[in-house]
């Protein structure tokens, strides 16, 4: 009897539906340290793009074609991670059944495709064996690095909190010497990171609402105490001018045509800031009108430290908005997260005399400094 089929069957729907379970599936394998952790599809994603840096010789094309395919099967057998009680032949015999299902899915519509993704999956499976192929054995290497990048990303994520050490052991797949050199690169920045979280950096986040002078009691605190004072813009415009900064162009361009520069940019050229102030004797550093916004907060907590002093100037007026910031925008959640760690906090009234508001500030920053020395 001929096999009846709907006009559904033999469309692209089915199988592209299929494929909808990779984003939302979980990669387990994070999920002992995480309660949200990336999607199949993310690593997929990003494991694409890492495996176009292949050594010469190596089909750049074939290993993104088997990197968008390597773990397409477990849209169908799940994630299983390496400590769940199932064997590699029971694992295989699962994602086998996935791309037998992929196949099934595709035999009216493209069978080639199909073979294709079996082809690709097949050859990364056989990417640790000796016949395998230069791109099997480069995406399985990458495969690997891909998830020691992730591990260390958590580690950022979480402030510190998390040390997954037990993934940087994945160093043993890395043979290539493309790859021993981005985990050098890899290996430094995570020590560079965990010396960081280490140590405190004395900063102090100064914050007012809009028509609050914040520069001016930023010149006298550092003129007194001898701080570094800083602003996130200053810091921009001054890399845009440096002809020798790699990105001045691009951050010049940013500022002229009024286009934020990407938050991990400006926080890395933050942060270099602050150590340069640290390194000519400044001890601590103002640093004026930041954070903008969530996003920067955010990123400062990762990548720099978690818990930062804040000394936030606001209006007794009723004519304004109580936490209304520079630029006139409501980011009460701004104000409210940079409040949430006790004692590094501190908010005074910003519309009085220079002389009104100096005498309340110094007063807050000396309680800052009293406090950092209480928890060296």
């Amino acid at each position: 009897m001929p096999v009846v089929y709907s006009k559904l069957d033999a469309s692209p729907l089915p199988f592209l539906h299929l494929l909808e379970v990779l984003k939302h599936l979980d990669r387990t394998g994070w999920k002992r340290w995480l309660d949200r952790p990336e999607s199949v599809a993310a690593h997929m994603y990003r494991l694409e793009f890492l495996v176009m840096f292949a050594p010469t010789g190596v089909d750049k094309e074939r290993c993104r074609w088997i990197a968008f395919c390597h773990d397409i099967a477990e849209s169908f057998a799940g994630d299983i991670p390496t400590y769940a009680p199932v064997s590699k032949a029971e694992k295989y015999k699962l994602e086998d059944f996935g791309i037998r299902y992929i196949e099934s899915l595709l035999q009216l519509v493209d069978p080639k495709l199909g073979a294709n993704i079996r082809a690709a999956w097949e050859e990364y499976e056989n990417g640790n064996t000796p016949e395998a192929t230069p791109e099997g054995r480069w995406v399985r290497e990458m495969d690997k690095f891909e998830c020691m990048i992730q591990a260390h990303e958590y580690e950022q994520s979480t402030y510190g909190e998390q040390n997954l050490e037990e993934f940087q052991g994945q160093t043993k797949y890395i043979h290539s010497q493309e790859g021993k050199d981005m985990l050098e690169l890899l290996q430094q920045e995570r020590q560079a990171h965990f010396q960081k979280r280490s140590q405190r950096t004395p900063v102090i986040f100064v914050k007012g609402i809009s028509g609050v002078d914040t520069k001016t009691q930023c010149d006298l605190l550092c003129k007194e105490f001898d701080f570094q004072h800083i602003s996130l813009r200053d810091v921009l415009r001054e890399k845009a001018a440096d002809q020798t900064y790699l990105h001045a162009k691009f951050v010049r361009d940013c500022l002229e045509e009024n286009v934020n520069v990407p938050t991990q940019l400006a926080i890395s050229l933050l942060e270099l800031k602050i150590n340069e102030g640290r390194k000519e004797g400044k001890s601590w550093t103002l640093v004026e009108g930041f954070p903008e916004n969530m996003e920067q907060i955010l990123e400062f907590q990762k990548k720099v430290q978690k818990s930062n002093y804040v000394l936030f100037l606001s209006c007794s007026s009723a004519e304004t908005p109580r936490h209304s910031l520079g630029g006139g925008s409501d980011d009460s959640d701004v104000v409210n997260h940079l409040k949430a760690v006790e004692g590094y906090f501190k908010e005074i009234c910003g519309d009085g005399s220079v002389e009104e508001v100096y005498a309340l500030a110094k007063k807050a920053v000396e309680d800052f400094i009293q406090k950092a020395e209480i928890e060296k």
